[in-house]
């Protein structure tokens, strides 16, 4: 046989069987959370949300030139994804092989059986990646994480290529290099790729340096995380540092042009780079020349950010934190935006200010534009020259325009200090948001949460919450099995890992008997018996046996991947989801030991057998019991075929909104999905989508009061200079006696003037803008509102003539104010929309709710007094003519009603949200007497939410509530019976457990019984007849949990 020729044919075997797979389960469309930014991002070449990911905008929009038509644009940057992964499995399997054949004394002394059983294992140790779930669930999606995989993958097989031609080639330090160009791309993809430096720093340390000694062992690990260090903390920022401190003083202290820092920096750059090469080349020092080249090209390598500065100064639609000068960049590079958190030395959570000086001051902030200077004293400023020049040629005198970077925020005190008993070594119990700390209670038992933090309690919470729950549980959820997909929140029922064998489930999560069909149903349920996890320890064991360098430098790639990414992202209880994917690396250096693991089966067994029929066996043994397992028990949650909810879903927020609308929005996934129809298939480019998470931004509020295709600018009144960065950022309220309700105009002039009336003074010295009274009142101008169609001339009597709006709050911030600014001075000529999304309380609707109407995915703010109560999303009047023709003739569903399209936990919750307006809808209309087309609609929302898929749950309340006020009393019967033998099958195995697990599971079926009383008050307020039976039931099943 032929190794070297059928390495390469095997290798592209495999590489074809993932990429069919890939392709079959693949995502037509987009899908919720990020993806639908990143693929709007690159169809259009937009600026994303920091640190950015040009090249991988870069390259979607390549394979979007393959797309034909706007709707086939997110299935080819899906398909980059794809391939992407289908490539990272192909150099997995090179890489396998490689170290394989050396276990074995080399590829030139494998035999048949030897060839035979080294391609197995890289067949193994490939395919058992290819159908993990991390890894598989990312390679399906327009999302950076793919392409990540896949620089990490080429990188590493990169040095084994270089380790093989090392002694032979002499240009072999050509592999190398490439690595360094690898890093530097990969920097405009996801940065951990930098994560695999210290093992291939390993892997040239053991190569160059065959017989190590301790010492030497130990300075090359160290040397090999300080390169890491200095590319990632050096190399990048410190060339985007160059560029924004020559910026600003050739602009600021040299009074020239925008951008000449940029271009001296660049030459600088070059000129660096170029002496450093031919000095090298003249002084005789290779090593010294291929450490330039390798800086030289990652420089190059990272220089697709230029293209975000670019695009940027083009005022793209979509332009977030708008970096388009070096001194943005910077900071967008360095996500200034989201802050910092403390790694390694740090606050407690309930870390109190230090009393003698509670604030420090911060890094001051510089923004380009134009101040209109009266000999050396600032008279204002503004962001555009055009601007600068009206307001001179206005104001007249002896004005100059003076082009520079401005300070917009000193920052001054801006920084907590705090104190000194609560900081201390490894904070991991560090974040004060209040759901955050009450999190950080019950997990860790804190009996007083206002006594410092122990170094023992951080290090417990490191193992029990963050190694355990946020990387084990995922490193197992691939290598062991997943109990189902909902989203871990510390309940023994939901997200674990699981083994698939009884016994050894139920040690850690309760009896395993009896389990409930639904549980054992979900599609997410997946077992592999530890087998995956068993063969790769095995191959770490064997690999460590015949070659423990190799054996050391994949473990460093391991932990740098796992446990480093633990220790840097400092992870707080809980997230908003899943973080699975950001450990792909460390799951593919195991995949490895998998891998490896096949070979040392087969090495254990030639020797009791034929050589090559043990190399058969232990191939065909290992494929059908990991990857062939992993397949079969992972394709049908993996698989995101024919599914178009993302899309749809965000259409129907969209076609909730009448023409030239206004909608807010919060999260991700009420925003995300949104840009991707309007940017990338032009749908209801009319709506101007406002992200209140984003609002408290100025370059935000810069971008909408721009106009965007057909949607007009949203008409804030306040000019950039009256809300940039250090400007009205909060303003604090102060009682200072005013007395009477303030018109809400009144109150937003009040808040644009800068005297010394509208501040006050801080025990630092320090003036804030304040606001004197929380008592607002907005006169109705009805005829603006018949004559824009607000509300139909026949419900004039409905509209009030003012609405008194009370704000229950001791600040304002940006984003509060901008809302209060275009309420004022909206007068009702755009509707004005918040999707259903925005929150669960009356605050997160600025508390507006009771002057809301429901018409689909959004209340349209109103003048008509509706109130309502202050749960879920039950806020205003519900429009039943306009939610009628919304749910049953404009909306689509994405075919999540058919059974062989699977919708994962995000796509079933954001959906619960279409079942609560279904069941409003009827309610409404059972209210106004149209009993016939109230059950229309609940048929029809059952029809696209079959509760055997989207689940037996609170949501499903107020379609049975709306059968039984509709008089369809038998489906409200049949699905009350149906929820009922759902609680009952999760009752009875609750009732089997033995006690301590059912008091470990105590708010499990504490929330089961309280189902059943709310459906037995249903029927008790609406089937009197069936009212005893049902209460014999429920008695029956409840008595055992007294």
């Amino acid at each position: 046989m032929n190794y070297n020729k059928l390495n390469t044919i095997a290798g592209w075997a495999v590489f074809a069987i993932a990429t069919i797979t890939y392709f079959m389960t693949i995502e037509p469309t987009t899908s919720f959370w990020d993806c639908g930014e990143y693929i709007a991002t690159s169809v259009k070449l937009q600026v994303g949300h920091p640190p950015g990911a040009p090249f991988f905008q870069l390259m979607g929009n390549l394979f979007g030139q393959f797309a034909g038509s706007p709707e086939n644009q997110a299935l080819m940057v899906n398909a980059l994804s794809a391939l992407s992964s289908s490539f990272s499995i192909l150099f997995l399997f090179w890489t396998i092989t490689a170290l394989s054949a050396k276990l074995l004394g080399g590829r030139e002394n494998l035999d048949n059986a030897g060839i035979v059983a080294v391609l197995g294992a890289g067949a193994v140790g490939a395919l058992a990646y290819t159908f993990s779930d991390s890894f598989w669930f990312s390679a399906v999606e327009g999302e950076v994480y793919a392409m990540s995989s896949f620089f990490t993958a080429v990188a590493f097989w990169a040095v084994l290529k270089w380790e093989q031609a090392v002694d032979t080639d002499p240009n072999a330090n050509k592999w190398l290099l490439l690595i360094a160009y690898l890093v530097g791309l990969s920097v405009g993809v996801h940065i951990l790729v930098f994560l695999t430096i210290p093992a291939i720093g390993m892997i040239y340390y053991f190569k160059k340096y065959p017989n190590p000694t301790r010492n030497g062992f130990i300075i090359a690990n160290g040397a090999s995380i300080a390169i890491l260090g200095l590319v990632f903390a050096f190399i990048i920022p410190i060339v985007l540092k160059l560029f924004s401190t020559l910026e600003i003083t050739f602009v600021n202290n040299f009074g020239l042009p925008f951008h000449s820092g940029t271009v001296a920096a660049s030459l600088i750059l070059v000129g660096a780079v170029v002496f450093g090469v031919l000095w090298t080349a003249r002084k005789e020092k290779p090593l010294a020349q291929q450490a330039v080249l390798a800086v030289m090209l990652i420089v190059m390598g990272y220089s697709t950010f230029i293209i975000l500065a670019i695009r940027s100064n083009a005022n793209t639609p979509i332009d977030e934190n708008n970096p388009e000068d070096a001194m943005s960049l910077l900071a967008y590079y360095n996500r200034e935006q989201y802050g910092d958190w403390p790694i390694l030395y740090g606050k407690s959570f309930n870390a109190p200010y230090d009393r003698t000086e509670p604030f420090d001051d911060g890094k001051p902030v510089y923004q380009k534009g134009f101040a209109v200077m009266k000999g050396p004293k600032q008279v204002t400023a503004f962001k555009l020259r055009s601007e600068a020049e009206a307001y001179v040629s206005e104001n007249g005198g002896n004005l100059k325009i003076d082009a520079k970077y401005l300070m917009t925020d000193d920052k001054k005190a801006s920084k907590p200090n705090y104190d000194p008993k609560y900081m201390g070594f490894f904070p991991r119990i560090w974040n004060d948001d209040p759901q955050y700390k009450q999190n950080y209670i019950n997990i860790m038992g804190i009996k007083n949460p206002d006594a410092p933090i122990s170094f023992a309690q951080h290090v417990k919470f490191f193992f029990q919450y963050q190694v355990g729950t946020m990387y084990f549980r995922y490193f197992m959820w691939n290598f062991s099995g997943r109990q189902n997909d909902a989203q871990h929140r510390g309940e023994l029922t939901k997200g674990n890992w699981i083994t698939g064998i009884p016994f050894i489930d139920s040690i850690r999560l309760g009896g395993q008997d009896n389990l409930p069909e639904s549980w054992k149903n979900n599609p997410a349920r997946n077992t592999y018996f530890m087998l995956p996890f068993l063969l790769g320890i095995f191959g770490l064991y064997y690999q460590y046996k015949k070659n423990n360098k190799d054996a050391w430098a994949v473990t460093l790639f391991f932990l740098l991947t796992g446990l480093a990414i633990v220790v840097y992202t400092n992870h707080k209880p809980y997230e908003p989801r899943e973080r699975d994917y950001a450990f792909v690396g460390s799951f593919y250096a195991y995949a490895i030991w998998i891998g490896i693991g096949a070979l040392g089966l087969w090495d254990t067994l030639r020797t009791k057998m034929s050589p090559m029929v043990a190399s058969y066996l232990v191939v065909g043994v290992s494929m059908l019991a990991v990857p062939v397992r992993m397949a079969a028990e992972n394709w049908d949650d993996h698989n995101r075929s024919n599914r178009y909810t993302a899309r749809d879903i965000a259409k129907a927020y969209l076609d909730s909104c009448e023409p030239n609308a206004i909608l807010f929005t919060n999260g991700d996934n009420d925003t995300f999905p949104l840009w991707y129809v309007q940017e990338v298939e032009g749908y209801r480019t009319d709506v101007r989508i406002v992200n209140l998470s984003l609002l408290n931004t100025d370059w935000y509020i810069d971008q909408q009061r721009r106009a965007a295709y057909d949607g007009e600018a949203v008409p804030f009144s306040f000019e950039w200079n009256q809300y940039v960065q250090g400007t009205r950022d909060v303003l604090y309220y102060r009682d200072l006696g005013v007395k009477g309700r303030w018109d809400v105009k009144d109150f937003v002039q009040f808040t644009k003037r800068d005297d010394a009336q509208v501040k006050f003074k801080t025990s630092g010295n320090k003036e804030l803008p304040l606001y004197p009274q929380k008592k607002l009142r907005i006169n109705i101008d009805k005829e603006a509102v018949f004559a824009n169609g607000v509300v139909d001339v026949k419900d004039s009597a409905s509209v009030v003539d003012y609405i008194d709006w009370n704000w229950k709050a001791n600040v304002i911030t940006k984003r509060d104010l901008m809302v209060i600014d275009l309420i004022a001075n909206n007068n009702w000529e755009r509707p004005i929309y918040f999707s259903i999304t925005v929150g669960n309380n009356p605050k997160a609707y600025f508390w507006l709710n009771d002057y809301f109407r429901l018409e689909g995915m959004a209340y349209r703010f109103v003048p008509v007094y509706s109130p309502s109560n202050t749960q879920g999303i039950d806020y205003g009047k519900v429009d039943t003519d306009i939610m009628y023709d919304n749910l049953m003739n404009k909306f689509a569903y994405g075919n999540m009603e058919l059974p062989d399209v699977y919708l994962d936990e995000t796509n079933r919750r954001l959906s619960y949200n279409l079942r609560t307006i279904f069941g409003r809808l009827a309610n409404e209309l059972t209210k106004e007497g149209q009993n016939a087309k109230a059950v229309e609609v609940l048929d029809f929302a059952m029809e696209k939410m079959p509760a055997e898929k989207f689940g037996y749950n609170y949501f499903l309340f107020g379609i049975i509530d709306s059968y039984y006020r509709a008089g369809a009393t038998e489906k409200a019967r049949q699905l009350t019976n149906e929820f009922a033998d759902f609680l009952d099958s999760e009752l009875t195995y609750y009732e089997g457990l033995d006690r301590n697990d059912r008091k470990r599971m105590r708010n499990e079926w504490s929330t089961d019984l309280q189902f059943y009383q709310m459906l037995f008050r249903n029927i008790q307020m609406h089937d009197q007849e069936n009212q005893q039976n049902f209460y014999q039931r429920y008695a029956a099943i409840a008595q055992s949990f007294q």
